[in-house]
């Protein structure tokens, strides 16, 4: 039984090659059983590092339960560490204070550029592996139409967010806007919380945010969607991917997958774990599917 499972999560750990980003891997069944496993010499604990897309203890208290599940498979403490930005956060992959690390698209193809990576499985979250952004407004705002924010101030969370920032940026582009002379004022707030908030209470007229952003506030502060307008959403692109450091040995980075595969909604257990998460499950990593997002990243370097 552990041959087979630990062979079938050897073909997806070289995987990060299935051709359609989209595919989303079907559901267990029955309960996966997972092999007992044993922590090989010196691997003692394990430093999960997370960017910091929403509030740092918003995004760590979510990720508690996927902890608590890594740590009952792996047979070591797991470690939740938050990085202060998401800049902060491929730094401290990059100098080795990660050993697991999930990534929003922008900052692993960002990360990649910069170190080597094993990647190991991507999210999936409304039955999906990608996802919109939104630009949005606040529901009694005049504005309508992406026309109307000429003039208006804008929030986006950091450089390196994907919908808080790259695509909402190519979107008003594409539609002809010159971001530094038709907005009145640009913000980097940090993360989708602090932008969804800034639009809330008036601070900003506008900004970008991930399809799940409403849903995440709602949990965290009870804040209902519908205090928010989506006036336009950018193309799909992949959700997050998990990645472990280069030197890795292979037995725990399978260990790691086949822990993160063994999850799914379908089953009260995954709910437990996946559920402050917003996600379905997993499927294996696909590196091309986040070669739009490093296209789109050159063009607006131009």
């Amino acid at each position: 039984m552990r041959g087979l499972l630990l062979a079938l999560v050897a073909v997806l750990l070289g995987a990060c090659t299935a051709d359609d980003p989209d595919v989303v891997v079907p559901p267990r069944r029955k309960p996966a059983t997972l092999p007992v496993f044993s922590p090989p010499s010196g691997f003692t604990r394990l430093r999960f590092g997370l960017v910091p897309f929403l509030a740092k203890d918003t995004i760590a208290e979510a990720h508690k339960r996927l902890g608590e599940h890594l740590s009952k498979s792996l047979s070591v403490p797991v470690q939740i560490l938050v990085g202060d930005n998401y800049g902060d956060s491929i730094d401290r992959m990059q100098r080795g204070e990660f050993d697991l690390v999930e990534l929003s698209p922008l900052a692993y193809a960002e990360a990649t550029s910069r170190m080597k990576l094993k990647c190991l499985v991507q999210s999936i979250s409304d039955g999906s592996a990608t996802a919109s952004g939104y630009i949005f407004v606040r529901e009694d705002s005049p504005r309508r139409t992406l026309e109307d924010l000429k003039g208006a101030s804008f929030g986006f969370v950091d450089p390196m967010s994907t919908s808080g920032s790259l695509f909402a940026k190519k979107l008003l582009r594409d539609r002809g806007f010159d971001l530094e002379k038709d907005l009145s004022k640009m913000e980097y707030l940090g993360n989708h919380e602090a932008v969804l908030l800034a639009v809330m209470e008036g601070r900003v007229d506008a900004g970008a945010t991930f399809q799940g952003s409403f849903a995440a506030l709602r949990r965290s502060k009870g804040i209902d969607p519908l205090t928010f307008r989506v006036i336009a959403k950018t193309p799909r692109t992949p959700r997050d991917i998990f990645c472990v450091k280069p030197d890795m040995p292979t037995e725990i980075a399978e260990a790691i997958t086949a822990s993160l595969m063994s999850l799914t909604g379908r089953e009260r257990a995954g709910r437990e774990i996946l559920g402050p998460l917003n996600l379905n499950g997993f499927q294996p990593a696909n590196d091309k599917a986040y070669d739009e997002v490093r296209a789109v990243a050159a063009e607006l370097k131009k």
